[in-house]
């Protein structure tokens, strides 16, 4: 095991880090990615025993996002760009709505790119106060123009409530169809944060953004620009979502400049934690010192942590913890994962362990009390969800389902779940698990509970 730096003297954090993980009676809702504003993708349990398949919803087209849930409905987009909800209990469709067209032939339209259709990527985020559900998809108008579409839908009936696009103030020579919007939802702030990357294989000339689009009143845009002195520097998180902390500051992590820089990535904000205030403004940043060619901070989303902290990691695997007042250093983890981390990690309190999902196989475990690394469970890679003191994650792209006991990395049990899109990861409410798979959600659980 490669060994870290010793942990920084504590500070005073200027800002507490996220709403804690919920407990097993609030544990009915799953409101965006990885449940909570820090994205720290714990729950309270119990966790399902002897788990089986309830029920699966062919919807017709892939759900890359995780399902979201809010009472007795589970929510989930398409590629068909499709925002369906479904009755949790059985996987009754209970209404859908379509926001438009999606792309379609997306190789030859943008020259590089592996989704198609191109329609709604991302975890969908809902506002609970609300009731309300937010989605965005990549939408073809009547002319061939893409855009990226924002829907705000009535969790009870569907009925549309904001429908706006959200494409940020591109460039001279840029346009919205090099950009993916694959990066999951946030919504705080009285506002919906949405964040884009490019397509694999970095064709066009695109930025990295993150939009802010108001709740209520169409329009009223604020963003963050990647990359002015250049291009490139994606955010999009491997499907994970910005976090947000309790004063409303907004954490992002960054890509590479496009094309690849030959040392270190000197671009502004490129492989960065960046802290922004709730109109987008930079308050802070971190650039990964050790980051150069596609070695990528934003294969992950920044997890916020208890005692003011946050961490990162990208394909450096040098896990960084930073204090989330001002993004300064406080202690880093060399050797996570061997592979590539792709997705968001995960944060069990019990056991002050944070699950980071190495690509090429197993779930690294990091001792957040001693920054050191732990041992590697399995051989699960998708992003990993932590119930009452176990561990949930998928293996992309084949399937399958595993549950691991978070203190000794003991599997408990896999599950079949046929083939799932890349970075698929779960989510869990009121006993049940929920995932995005190649033609719709699956829903798994037991008849008895640990």
């Amino acid at each position: 095991m490669a060994a870290s730096s010793p942990p920084a003297a504590p500070r005073q954090a200027s800002v507490a880090p996220s709403r804690p993980p919920t407990d097993a009676a609030a544990a009915a809702e799953w409101p965006g990615y990885h449940a909570d504003q820090g994205r720290t993708g714990a729950v309270g349990g119990p966790s399902p025993e002897a788990a089986r398949k309830l029920w699966t919803a062919d919807l017709g087209a892939a759900v890359y996002g995780q399902p979201v849930v809010m009472g007795g409905t589970v929510f989930a987009g398409t590629e068909k760009n499709r925002v369906v909800a479904l009755d949790r209990a059985t996987g009754k469709q209970l209404w859908s709505y379509t926001i438009g067209a999606p792309l379609t032939g997306v190789a030859e339209r943008t020259g590089c790119g592996n989704i198609d259709p191109l329609g709604i990527t991302s975890t969908l985020a809902i506002d609970p106060r609300r009731g309300e559900i937010f989605a965005v998809g990549e939408v073809v108008d009547a002319r061939g123009t893409v855009h990226h579409r924002l829907v705000g839908l009535a969790v009870a009936t569907g009925q549309v409530l904001l429908s706006e696009d959200v494409d940020p103030p591109l460039g001279k020579g840029e346009e919205s169809v090099h950009l993916l919007q694959r990066a999951g939802l946030a919504v705080g702030n009285g506002r919906v944060y949405v964040g884009y990357g490019g397509n694999i294989g970095d064709c066009g000339r695109y930025h990295g953004w993150l939009v802010g689009a108001s709740e209520t009143a169409a329009g009223d845009l604020v963003s963050f620009k990647v990359a002015p002195d250049g291009e490139g520097g994606a955010i999009w998180l491997s499907g994970g979502a910005p976090a947000i902390g309790v004063d409303g500051s907004v954490y992002v992590t960054t890509g590479n400049a496009n094309p690849f820089p030959p040392g270190m990535d000197r671009l502004q904000y490129t492989e960065s934690v960046v802290k922004l205030s709730p109109s987008l403004e930079v308050l802070a940043s971190f650039k990964d010192p050790e980051a150069g060619g596609d070695e990528d901070l934003a294969t992950g989303n920044p997890v916020l942590l208890p005692g003011g902290l946050l961490f990162a990691v990208g394909k450096t695997d040098v896990g960084y913890a930073l204090h989330a007042s001002d993004l300064s250093r406080a202690a880093e983890v060399r050797g996570v994962c061997g592979s590539d981390p792709d997705g968001g990690p995960a944060y069990d309190p019990a056991t002050k362990r944070l699950f980071v999902p190495c690509r090429g196989g197993g779930l690294q475990a990091i001792d957040t009390a001693t920054w050191r690394l732990g041992p590697r469970f399995g051989a699960a890679n998708g992003a990993p969800i932590v119930v009452g003191g176990t561990v949930w994650a998928t293996s992309y792209p084949d399937g399958g389902l595993t549950e691991f006991d978070a203190a000794t990395g003991k599997r408990l049990q896999r599950l079949d779940t046929g083939p799932v899109p890349n970075f698929a990861s779960p989510s869990f409410a009121a006993g049940t698990l929920f995932l995005g798979t190649r033609t719709g959600v699956a829903a798994f659980g037991g008849a008895t509970s640990r």
